[in-house]
This record gives structure tokens, C-alpha cells and sequence, in this order.
């Protein structure tokens, strides 16, 4: 039979391995960006093209007087600008943004593209041949979760419809780029806004 000092220390063993998993799936919230800056922080964020190679809108840059990032083409053509954070997700990290349709005509999409262990377009809304998603102006919120084998993507409506997107993830705990899209198609003109980015890591 095993001494009281043993039953004690098995017993901390235990109570002390629980504090190690609670501690270790604390996740820590903070403001990404919210482009209070004058310009856009190249410490956290890259303008990227399309990976299929669209020229750039041709407006796209930190709106210092309305602290948000501003995407919009005037003319028809079809152009596309990417924000992309310099932070490598993985399992256990959330990203919240919004962004706010201003105006909108023919073919437009707001989308997220994964690249890294996995390639995925995910999350798309607007009109492109037909409505994708919802097709509506206003301010919509956006909520990414990278769980343990699943790509968990939440798109809240202007108006409150909510879209649940849950992609699996081939490659578990893997590795992930992610791209934060505005596109005007081929007969498209459009004006997006973001903010509010808010990353959460574990």
C-alpha cells in the first residue's frame, strides 16, 4: 500500500499536470490593427495579388480620417487586393474583422484564401453569376477559428444572417497563410472597408 507522502505526491503530480493543460489553452486576445496608424504597418501586414495574378484595385490603402483600410475600383475590370497578416496560423488561433460594403455592381466578392499546408478559398460573399453567401451592404463580422483538424469560418450578415463554414484541415495542427480578399470580377466595380482585426492565440 503506498505511504501518505507518496498518495500526496502522486496527488500533486496530478493537480499539477491539470494547471499545466489549463494554463497551456489560455488564449490571449489583442488588437491586431485597427489602422489608427497613417499608414499601413508592415510589421503585420503584406498587400499581396491574387496567387492566380490580378492586377491590383485601384485604390487600396490606410483611410486616416476613418482609421480603417480602404479597397475600391472605379472602373470595370477584374482586379483583386489581399491584406495578408504576418502571422503564421495554427491550431488554436482566431482571427474577428469586419468589413463594410459601401458600394457594389456586377460581379464582386469578398473572400479569404488559405494557402500554406493547404489551399482553400473559403468564406465568400457577394455576386459572382449569382449571390454567394449574401449580398448586401452594410458592415459584416467575420470570425476564423484554425481548430485541431478543422477550418471553422463564421460570416454575420448586415442584416444578421449567419453562415457557418467548417472545412477539414488535411494536415493536423499544420501551418496556414491566410489572404483577406476584396475583388471586383470581370464587369464589377466595388468600394470595401476593413477593421477591427483582433487576432487570438493560445
Amino acid at each position: 500500500y503506498l505511504s501518505n507522502f507518496m498518495r500526496k505526491l502522486i496527488l500533486f503530480s496530478i493537480i499539477l499536470v491539470l494547471l499545466i493543460n489549463v494554463v497551456s489553452a489560455t488564449q490571449v486576445c489583442e488588437v491586431y490593427d485597427d489602422f489608427s496608424s497613417p499608414t499601413l504597418d508592415a510589421s503585420k501586414w503584406e498587400i499581396r495579388q491574387d496567387v492566380e495574378g490580378q492586377p491590383f484595385m485601384e485604390e487600396y490603402w490606410v483611410d486616416t480620417n476613418l482609421q480603417n483600410f480602404h479597397t475600391q475600383q472605379n472602373t470595370i475590370g477584374d482586379r483583386r487586393v489581399y491584406l495578408v497578416p504576418k502571422h503564421t496560423f495554427t491550431t488554436g488561433d482566431v482571427l474577428e474583422y469586419d468589413f463594410n460594403v459601401i458600394s457594389k455592381e456586377g460581379n464582386y466578392i469578398q473572400m479569404d484564401l488559405l494557402i500554406g499546408n493547404q489551399y482553400i478559398r473559403v468564406g465568400i460573399m457577394g455576386y459572382n453569376n449569382g449571390v454567394q453567401g449574401y449580398d448586401e451592404l452594410g458592415i459584416s463580422h467575420i470570425k476564423i477559428e484554425f481548430q485541431e483538424n478543422n477550418f471553422h469560418l463564421e460570416r454575420t450578415s448586415p442584416s444578421g444572417v449567419v453562415l457557418i463554414d467548417n472545412l477539414a484541415l488535411t494536415n493536423t495542427n499544420g501551418n496556414y497563410e491566410l489572404y483577406i480578399g476584396s475583388v471586383a470580377g470581370h464587369n464589377g466595380i466595388m468600394h470595401f472597408d476593413y477593421d477591427n482585426f483582433i487576432l487570438c492565440t493560445e
